[in-house]
């Protein structure tokens, strides 16, 4: 899974500087993006499958800036990532507003369905 960790990871920061694994630190400077992802099938060939679930936050009242981001970063949905042994190609499933439990909190979170194929 690391594999598809730096793949996934090194197209999204051709998008967006400040992209986080898991959880960004108390530090981040918004906006920012944090994605995870969860196996769904294993064929046990050399195709399975993921979800990817890719959040953009942003502390600012007008969400321009933010739907701009998530806007770009949607540049995943139908690319071909890759390297030397490993393709994934993402689909978009859905594109959700979230509430944030603190009230200057913008948040939007776009899921995938990507298909890997290869060596993970």
């Amino acid at each position: 899974m690391l594999n598809i960790r730096i793949i996934i990871q090194s197209y999204l920061k051709t998008l967006h500087s400040r992209v986080y694994f898991q959880d960004a630190p108390d530090t981040a400077t918004y906006p920012y993006i944090v994605y995870d992802f969860v196996p769904i099938t294993d064929s046990g060939e050399e195709r399975s499958d993921l979800i990817l679930e890719i959040d953009g936050w942003d502390n600012k009242d007008d969400t321009t800036v933010l739907e701009t981001l998530m806007n770009t970063i949607n540049q995943i949905n139908k690319s071909v990532l890759s390297d030397a042994d490993t393709t994934i190609v993402c689909f978009l499933d859905s594109k959700l507003p979230m509430t944030d439990t603190n009230p200057i909190i913008n948040r939007r979170k776009y899921t995938y369905t990507c298909t890997i194929h290869g060596e993970e």
